[in-house]
């Protein structure tokens, strides 16, 4: 490259800025061509002709001025596209070979679940670049030449100055429910560095079901909002000898689904529940299915979750949603036969995306615009600590509520909870539950407007089932109150039935 050719890449730069900089000048534009040889200013330039010799057009020359675009002039673009953009017309620009380890492994995203295979690979990139520089969470950050990514990790501003071809290391990145959308969205980030910088990104993963993570991996970065070709970065696997390794197809068709018929039974359903709700799911197809429990416990309603199972064959296969990962992870498996039997997936999206339309999930780590969403077409059925069913409904829709004009309470089919209180000969079930049969509930907008709604629509009422119980003498006031420990309608409940007791005992 000579002077010439920079004055006139200095024109097309100064006719590239024109809209947003109209007031830009012939020397303020000489300046900023300045950036392509590694120099500061024009004199520079003039000052050191081999420099200017010495420069070729590509993606790291433009990498330089880019930085200084967006530095003075707030212009924010790719060095791919500034040398497009400089080129001749007409000409296809490919891209160049990586600033580091050039005859090495294409650029893109690598995905692994073993943490040896990251230790291996990096090795084999020290090894390989004699001791170029690592950008890293904390899967890679141990190493000695790792930089740490930090609080901002692939969104560090100065990610976009590292030489093309340098390696990545993201991660430990996991995929269940609670983290789904913030797993999504490194993937996503980590396909644009690959694409737009050249970088090789190595990502370490957990997930319940590593048989299908290239699969879960591309439906979550093509499910990202504005999405556009970010799954072309997903290249292949980091090997357990540390080689970054295509895989061809990236992404293959999920596995087929296989029929099992389920061990479920209707024996923990109380009998007054269970007319009213096979009669709601014999003709519904999708929705919310809520249960609840006034038991405190890890896996409240899971009981009624495992009966449903036998009310709800006509729906389609079922699987069973991660919530989170857990420390013990042994607790995931305290639950009824016939969920245990399920397939465990990593989310809502995967299960759907599959073929599965009866989802058993965990509201607690699930938003509710993802049980509007998928709620029109799958039967969403969940287990939640609960008395009585609008303790149920709000712990169900804690994650949000309202998405444009709809809410969660159009998607539900039935809520329902029951409470266990011991008795003079034993125990005796409360049932309190709600069917939705058509209502309109467009204007409930509050959640004072949908509490009011679900205790004047209920079929069981457990206030009736309790006063009978206390009417016969069955149950005492002590044993209510210990069976229902969290209730805020309890107290008030039992102390109207003794001003009650009061008056009628005057007259």
């Amino acid at each position: 490259m000579d002077t010439q050719q920079l004055k006139l890449l200095a024109g097309l730069v100064r006719s590239l800025l024109q809209p947003s900089h109209p007031s830009l000048n012939h020397g303020q534009a000489l300046d900023l061509i300045a950036a392509l040889p590694g120099l500061r200013n024009w004199p520079e330039v003039i000052a050191f002709p081999d420099r200017v010799a010495a420069t070729e057009l590509d993606t790291t020359s433009t990498g330089r001025l880019v930085f200084r675009l967006k530095k003075r002039c707030a212009v924010d673009m790719t060095p791919q596209e500034l040398l497009t953009a400089l080129s001749p017309p007409g000409v296809v620009v490919p891209r160049s070979a990586p600033h580091i380890w050039p005859t090495g492994p294409t650029p893109g995203v690598y995905l692994t679940t073993s943490q040896d295979a990251i230790n291996a690979l990096l090795e084999a990139y020290e090894d390989a670049t004699d001791g170029a520089l690592i950008y890293a969470e904390r899967a890679g950050s141990q190493w000695g030449s790792s930089i740490d990514l930090g609080e901002y990790g692939l969104w560090s501003s100065g990610l976009d100055r590292v030489p093309s071809g340098t390696l990545l290391i993201v991660g430990p990145l996991e995929l269940d429910q609670q983290s789904w959308n913030d797993t999504a969205d490194r993937l996503e980030m980590a396909c644009n560095h690959a694409l737009t910088s050249g970088h090789r990104i190595a990502v370490l993963l957990d997930t319940p079901t590593p048989e299908t993570l290239h699969e879960d991996v591309r439906l979550m970065v093509m499910s990202r909002p504005n999405h556009t070709d970010e799954e072309t970065a997903l290249v292949g696997v980091v090997t357990e000898d540390g080689e970054l390794e295509p895989r061809t197809p990236f992404a293959r068709p999920w596995p087929t689904i296989e029929l099992v018929s389920t061990p479920a039974t209707t024996d923990t359903v109380p009998p007054p529940l269970l007319h009213p709700l096979r009669a709601a799911l014999a003709e519904r197809m999708s929705g919310v299915l809520l249960f609840g429990s006034g038991e405190i416990k890890d896996h409240s309603g899971i009981e009624l979750v495992a009966a449903s199972l036998a009310l709800t064959e006509h729906c389609g296969p079922a699987a069973r949603i991660m919530p989170r990962h857990r420390s013990t992870p042994s607790k995931d498996w305290d639950v009824p036969e016939a969920i245990r039997q399920l397939p465990f997936l990593p989310s809502i999206e995967s299960a759907y995306a599959q073929g599965y339309r009866r989802l058993i999930y965990n509201p607690g780590y699930t938003r509710a615009e993802q049980l509007i969403e998928y709620g029109k077409d799958a039967l969403l059925i969940s287990g939640w600590y609960g008395s009585e069913v609008s303790q149920v409904f709000m712990g169900s829709a804690r994650h949000g509520g309202m998405k444009e004009e709809e809410s969660l309470l159009s998607r539900i089919i039935a809520i329902a909870s029951t409470v266990t209180i011991t008795t003079s000969d034993g125990e005796t079930v409360v049932a309190d539950l709600f069917v939705a049969n058509g209502q309109d509930v467009g204007a409930l907008k509050k959640f004072k407007e949908v509490d009011e709604f679900l205790v004047a629509h209920r079929l069981l009422r457990w206030e009736e089932e309790l006063a009978h119980l206390l009417d016969t003498g069955a149950v005492t006031s002590d044993a209510v109150k210990e069976a229902f420990p969290r209730s805020h309608g309890i107290g008030t409940f039992l102390d109207e039935r003794a001003k009650l007791k009061k008056t009628a005992e005057t007259t």
